[in-house]
């Protein structure tokens, strides 16, 4: 079961210059950056991703900059599908053909069968890169740049799922991974008349989903319950109980979600938090209460964890801004 290959490219600490050739070598089958102003700060960036077979998903910071893909850039990458949520931050600009904002929380569906040119905000956000062969025979000539509310919510559930159990993942994982996501993505993008949208909602897949990102998004909360949890997605608590009955128990799960929250913290090299800090952020009682659940659950402190981590990192990243272009030229063929 061997890890899968890991793209790690950071620009703090780099002079200006440097930190901006970098940048832009990483992007570049993508996108070229340029600086929002004249005078302004030249384009930098930072990102952590992980390869899952057909599939890459990365969490990326950058600071404010355009960013344009034109016609040679189209002609010599593949045309893909990609999907990037903005936890923070956001744009505006033309996108899959439409002029269009994207704000905190909402995911951006860029075809990059197309032209783009976009105002980005400082941000920090989750990207997903789909060949769109993985696509079946949905029409994505139709696909606009943004979802409606409800389908917005649930693919960037998944995103941020996905990409914090990608560090976790082996090469056994790679197929299931890869073919879970493309039938999720199929699934969430095929044309669907706007009178359907609100019966799904009620589903129990649906309320699953939204439940679990809830719990990520509130581990922190003093008030995270099951009480609490019903009232914010309207529905029962005797519900809430059916489907979390084969987990153990809701409080159990969210226990289990700090926990793994920890783990894909300590897996990520752009996350610095302090031990300390990230008990506090993820709702553990105190220090010592996290550092005894995560020997518990892990078999190691977190310390250790994190240190191995990092020597993996350090073992198998690829740091080459090649790596980027070798992917998207395998893929396409």
């Amino acid at each position: 079961m061997a890890a899968l290959p890991r793209l790690f490219y950071v620009t703090s600490g780099l002079d200006e210059a440097n930190a901006f050739a970098t940048w832009s070598a990483v992007i570049s089958p993508l996108f070229e950056p340029r600086p929002c102003l004249r005078g302004s700060k030249s384009p930098t960036g930072s990102a952590f991703g992980v390869i899952i077979g057909d599939l890459v998903v990365a969490k990326v910071a950058f600071n404010a900059q355009d960013f344009v893909r034109d016609e040679q850039r189209i002609a010599a990458t593949a045309d893909h599908l990609l999907l990037h949520l903005y936890v923070t931050g956001g744009f505006n600009g033309t996108v899959t053909r439409q002029q269009t904002t994207i704000g905190p929380g909402k995911v951006a569906l860029i075809d990059l069968a197309y032209p783009l040119a976009t105002r980005a905000f400082a941000s920090r956000t989750v990207c997903l890169v789909v060949p769109r062969k993985l696509l079946g025979d949905l029409p994505l000539e139709t696909l606009k740049p943004r979802l409606d509310p409800l389908r917005n919510d649930l693919l960037a559930a998944h995103m941020l799922s996905l990409q914090e159990r990608s560090a976790q993942l082996t090469t056994d994982d790679v197929a299931s991974t890869v073919a879970d996501t493309a039938d999720f993505l199929r699934r969430l993008l095929a044309p669907t008349a706007p009178d359907t949208l609100e019966p799904q909602r009620d589903t129990d897949d649906t309320i699953l989903t939204l439940t679990e990102a809830l719990i990520r998004e509130n581990l922190a909360a003093p008030e995270l319950s099951p009480d609490w949890l019903a009232q914010r997605l309207d529905v029962s608590r005797a519900s809430l109980y059916r489907l979390f009955a084969d987990r153990g128990g809701i409080m159990r799960y969210v226990q289990e979600r700090r926990l793994l929250a920890v783990q894909a913290a300590l897996s990520d090299p752009l996350d610095t938090r302090r031990l300390s800090r990230l008990a506090a952020d993820l709702g553990f009682k105190s220090e010592a209460h996290f550092s005894r659940s995560f020997r518990a659950r892990f078999g190691v402190t977190a310390s250790a964890y994190r240190q191995a981590q990092l020597e993996a990192s350090a073992t198998i990243q690829l740091t080459s801004p090649a790596v980027v272009q070798q992917w998207w030229t395998t893929v396409a063929a």
